[in-house]
């Protein structure tokens, strides 16, 4: 099932299945999101939880085994909407017998969409239903049109960081050849993707996460860039599946919640 929501700005389009982020336009009709198409990519926001990254082998949480699937469970399951609005829906899911069996937890995850002016809001909630503390990752997985324009190129755009000692990343599609580039220890948990000429583009914030993460697939000349906010390893420690020695690993003491939240905007 399909929801919109829209205010002044700006319209959003989000589904029941995964919680996924489908569209954001703006008020004129632009879109900034990735359409799906299988030739490249065919998702465009998956949820990320309780893991992050490829399951070479058994994920080991307290050293039991267990099949978790790649970037987890949650961006296959099937929410509920909780709360709507014009502006805004919430849509939550939690345990089941199936992840019970491969993550042996008691949560609620909640997704909600927000528009606020021209911004789009989301954030994810993690409840720990259980009597003892939840280790998980956490993160998103947005993908936005590069070039966004027509008669641009994906090699025209570039990364911009707020922090003074890191300069711009000029986007190559090499740069991607062995899978996402990740940054830490940003001060600034503020990213622009922007043409190099025009300084036009899309502003990502993500107060709540500790790395970012940008990816488009290997050796496909993919028009399009994703801007991952992550709680989740390093791209050194995927062949690592013990959850617990994961770098940003998360825990949430039982029958606590947590929030968090990345935005972005036309800039």
């Amino acid at each position: 099932m399909n929801i919109t929501i829209k205010n002044e700005y700006a319209s959003a389009v989000c589904r029941t299945l995964g919680a996924e982020l489908l569209s954001y336009k703006t008020a004129a009709g632009k879109e900034y999101l990735w359409q799906k198409d299988p030739a490249y990519w065919p998702k465009t926001s998956p949820v990320l939880f309780p893991y992050i990254g490829a399951v070479p082998q058994a994920v080991v949480i307290h050293g039991k085994a267990y099949d978790i699937p790649r970037h987890g469970f949650v961006k296959d399951a099937d929410f509920e909407i909780t709360e709507q609005g014009s502006d805004y829906v919430v849509l939550s899911t939690g345990a089941t017998d199936f992840t019970s069996s491969v993550y042996p937890y008691d949560f609620t995850f909640s997704v909600t969409f927000r528009l606020e002016g021209p911004s789009l809001c989301a954030v994810y909630r993690v409840v720990n239903n259980g009597a003892e503390e939840m280790p998980f990752l956490i993160g998103g997985h947005p993908a936005f049109f590069c070039p966004m324009e027509e008669g641009e190129h994906f090699t025209e755009y570039l990364l911009r960081f707020e922090d003074e000692n890191v300069e711009d990343l000029h986007l190559r599609y090499p740069l991607f050849d062995h899978d996402a580039v990740l940054y830490e220890h940003l001060a600034h948990r503020t990213v622009k993707l922007i043409h190099q000429c025009t300084e036009k583009g899309i502003r990502f914030d993500f107060p709540d996460y500790e790395t970012v993460a940008f990816w488009t697939p290997i050796k496909k000349d993919a028009p399009f860039l994703c801007i991952e906010p992550w709680c989740g390893g390093t791209m050194d420690q995927v062949p690592n599946t013990n959850l617990l020695e994961k770098k940003y690993v998360q825990y949430l003491p039982a029958k606590e919640a947590r929030d968090y939240r990345f935005s972005f905007q036309p800039c």
